[in-house]
């Protein structure tokens, strides 16, 4: 266990260290004390573009107990207007849950008290984060109004600690079921990242682990949520994501979720034209307003599996008359093995019948134009 998390973040820093970087226009900029611990961001600002600036706050991965606020992800959407604060949290060698998420929030009120120094937006702050840093902004996004999660840290408490959109990347999002899928870790175990963040075996301390799971808080009032995740991921389960997906889906939520195909924990993958260009539409849409809301939930629901959960077959029915035709349809396992591939050029109001007779029981993902369903054989 000690020599796979040992290579764990090893990747993890090696892998922030590859962003490419720009200076910050103000580093290491205080944002809150506890005790002998200075809590420190970095601001970087947009050039050439009217404030105020649509502002989005990066959290670092790094199994909350590594990582730091110099590895920003997202950097690019500077480009595109977007300021970035880029934030310091507390680890968990030096505190368990919820100091994580309270610095989070802390952090966020802090933006908004400063928007008038800075530029920022208050009305339009939105977050990202990868792995720990996906867990903790899909949290900041699921708990809005949880008092138990909001604490008092950095003051500013007059201030909201609401996110007005989420950019999540391969975090885990329910602590229950992380350790039931493949992975290079064991997250049960005492030791484990998770383990270590809760201050407790994850198996000792159930209610303590729902606490720290995103999935716990979903309730139909989140903001909009982008979610990406490898289908190779061996560190966090690419089924972490697809239950959060489902779980805000199944409530109606703004979401979109990007399986990222033969991508790992992180990589190349997430470096791509094509996923940038995923994270600056979602944040120009819901950050600048470039489309609204109900226009992008058309997709959303206009795509039925039945019967679900199934022994024989499937059917897809296309029940929307503007949706896109699917041109392909690919079934995936948990651990992201693409078990069937079919072309079709199935149509608007039409459906199509597939055979899972022979498929093993359990849970599968069916994606198609860039959207993913799940089903249960049985």
């Amino acid at each position: 266990m000690k020599t796979l998390l040992k290579s764990f973040l090893m990747f993890f820093i090696a892998y922030s260290f590859g962003f490419s970087q720009i200076k910050p226009d103000e580093s290491n900029v205080e944002y809150a004390v506890i005790d002998t611990s200075h809590l420190l961001l970095d601001i970087y600002l947009p050039k050439g573009v009217q404030k105020p600036y649509p502002t989005v706050v990066w959290i670092h991965g790094g199994a909350w107990m590594a990582g730091d606020k110099d590895g920003v992800g997202c950097i690019y959407i500077l480009n595109i207007g977007f300021a970035v604060v880029s934030i310091n949290y507390r680890l968990s060698q030096e505190a368990i849950f919820p100091a994580q998420i309270w610095d989070c929030k802390g952090a966020v009120r802090w933006v908004r008290a400063n928007a008038m120094k800075y530029g920022f937006n208050p009305d339009r702050i939105g977050a990202a984060g990868s792995s720990a840093g996906g867990h903790l902004v899909a949290l900041l996004g699921t708990s809005i109004g949880v008092q138990n999660l909001e604490g008092d840290i950095g003051g500013n408490t007059e201030y909201s600690s609401d996110v007005q959109a989420v950019a999540d990347f391969y975090g885990p999002s329910n602590f229950l079921t992380i350790a039931n899928y493949p992975s290079n870790l064991d997250h049960d175990a005492p030791d484990s990242p998770e383990s270590k963040l809760i201050g407790y075996p994850i198996l000792d301390s159930i209610e303590r682990a729902k606490a720290a799971s995103p999935i716990f808080y979903v309730d139909g009032d989140e903001p909009p949520f982008l979610i990406l995740h490898g289908t190779k991921d061996m560190t966090v389960p690419f089924h972490q994501s697809v239950e959060l997906d489902s779980a805000l889906r199944l409530l109606g939520q703004d979401v979109k979720f990007f399986p990222i195909e033969g991508a790992g924990h992180g990589g190349s993958g997430f470096g791509a034209d094509s996923t940038r260009n995923k994270v600056i539409e979602f944040f120009e849409r819901t950050l600048k307003g470039t489309t609204s809301v109900e226009e992008n939930n058309k997709t959303h629901f206009g795509v039925y599996i039945y019967p679900n959960p199934s022994t024989n077959y499937i059917e897809i029915n296309v029940g929307v008359q503007n949706f896109e035709p699917l041109q392909d349809i690919k079934i995936y396992n948990t651990i992201g093995e693409c078990v069937m591939d079919v072309e079709t050029g199935l149509r608007p109001v039409s459906t199509i019948r597939i055979d899972i007779s022979k498929f093993a029981p359990g849970v599968y993902f069916v994606h198609f134009n860039n959207e993913t369903r799940m089903f249960v054989k049985e």
